[in-house]
């Protein structure tokens, strides 16, 4: 994979030409603090530091709200609108007095009232909620840590929460652009030493912010997949210990717009090989749907005809993948670019066959055609520490934690 064609597969490169026929985004740049949070490393580092001295990594902290809101909405709240939804008292008001924060006072807690501000007021502008991702990846393997267990966000916190927590997000920062074949280092980098899940890249340019026009994509609209990460080879990375480089290059976060009930079997997996659609794939390998195989011999010529006039005259790229979205109407909307092999999913194919020679003289079109055909082990759901409950795991530490703050609880229960 070169770099040229992974830049071109970033969401904020591709979007504006591709608008009309995708989903309403908003990108901010990520500034350079920010970035040093996602890694685990101090936001605002003290300039009188040794730069090279090895760290500790930093807690798990969310960034401190300057807002005034509620880190996180109650479950059960219903707002019609964005208007009601920033000016409820749900977010404001005195009832943040009265939530516990146990990290309120940790020197290490960062704010970002710039960026929450931007973010929050995008969420707004996209109708109250979003799917966060960065120029490559969403982090989809940090579902397990939202209420739902999904991408969705409301607010700045939940979107810091996941990125924060994600394998895909660390791998797009610390090892993306160093995976292509033609990556080299700018020179006077600097490589910072402390050992990180993910890494971030400094740098500045102006604001270049994305909004979506009005949607037209109806009522099953679009879905805001990720551009692909193999959630376990980014884990992997991450335990080997990848740093981030400060080479000047920006980051971006895109907020899409949530589209609630859409159906996972109407979103598919494009493989073109130089500039020929040569494969199709259900997006979603790890399901069988019964209305699915007689349901191609309608979308697989809307597919071809997106492609030959809407991707193929507008796409630099010789060899990518394309992931789209078949509304119920038969309409087609564009979700994302990946590059050709690297970290993209082949799904139901494997690289080895969609490089065979010969294949670019037929389409060939792909879905899980039986209860029991179902590929496995192409997302990783939860981390490890999730089910390791030995001695000294996380759960262990959790629960003696647990069980400290209740005797600390009842104690001070007792003295009064």
């Amino acid at each position: 994979m070169l770099l040229e064609e992974l830049l071109r597969c970033q969401i904020h490169e591709w979007y504006p030409a591709f608008r009309r026929h995708s989903i309403p985004t908003v990108t901010i740049p990520l500034p350079a603090a920010f970035l040093r949070y996602l890694a685990g490393q101090a936001a605002y580092p003290d300039p009188d530091a040794d730069a090279d001295a090895d760290e500790e990594p930093l807690p798990f902290l969310l960034p401190a709200i300057t807002s005034g809101r509620q880190p996180f909405a109650p479950v059960h709240a219903h707002h019609p609108d964005p208007d009601s939804l920033l000016s409820s008292e749900l977010f404001f008001g005195s009832s943040t007095d009265d939530v516990y924060d146990p990290d309120a006072d940790h020197p290490h807690r960062p704010e970002f009232p710039e960026l929450e501000a931007a973010i929050d007021a995008a969420i707004a502008e996209l109708g109250g909620a979003a799917l966060p991702k960065l120029n490559w990846s969403a982090p989809k393997d940090a579902t397990f840590m939202s209420a739902d267990g999904t991408t969705r966000c409301t607010c700045f916190a939940e979107v810091a929460m996941l990125l924060r927590a994600s394998d895909c997000v660390a791998h797009d920062l610390a090892a993306a652009r160093q995976s292509c074949e033609d990556f080299v280092r700018p020179e006077g980098a600097r490589r910072n030493a402390r050992k990180v899940s993910a890494g971030a890249e400094e740098g500045a340019r102006p604001n270049a912010n994305e909004t979506g026009g009005s949607s037209d994509i109806g009522e099953d609209g679009g879905k805001t997949n990720a551009v692909d990460c193999d959630a376990e080879d980014a884990q992997e990375e991450a335990s080997n210990g990848d740093t981030w480089v400060d080479d000047g290059f920006q980051y971006y976060l895109a907020l899409r717009k949530w589209y609630p009930g859409l159906r996972p079997e109407s979103e598919f997996r494009c493989f073109v090989r130089e500039r020929k659609l040569v494969a199709v794939s259900q997006r979603d390998a790890s399901a069988y749907y019964p209305s699915l195989p007689g349901w191609i011999s309608e979308v697989q010529p809307k597919i071809e005809v997106f492609f030959e006039e809407v991707i193929e005259p507008q796409f630099g790229s010789n060899s990518y993948t394309f992931d789209v979205y078949v509304t119920t109407h038969g309409r087609v909307k564009l979700i994302d670019f990946n590059p050709w092999g690297g970290y993209t999913l082949p799904l139901l194919f494997t690289w080895e066959e969609l490089k065979e020679e010969g294949r670019d003289h037929e389409l060939e079109f792909r879905v899980v055609m039986q209860q029991g055909a179902v590929r496995p082990g192409l997302m990783t759901a939860v981390p490890y520490d999730m089910l390791d409950w030995g001695e000294g795991s996380g759960w262990d530490v959790f629960l003696k934690k647990a069980d400290e703050e209740l005797n600390r609880q009842m104690n001070s229960l007792d003295g009064d």
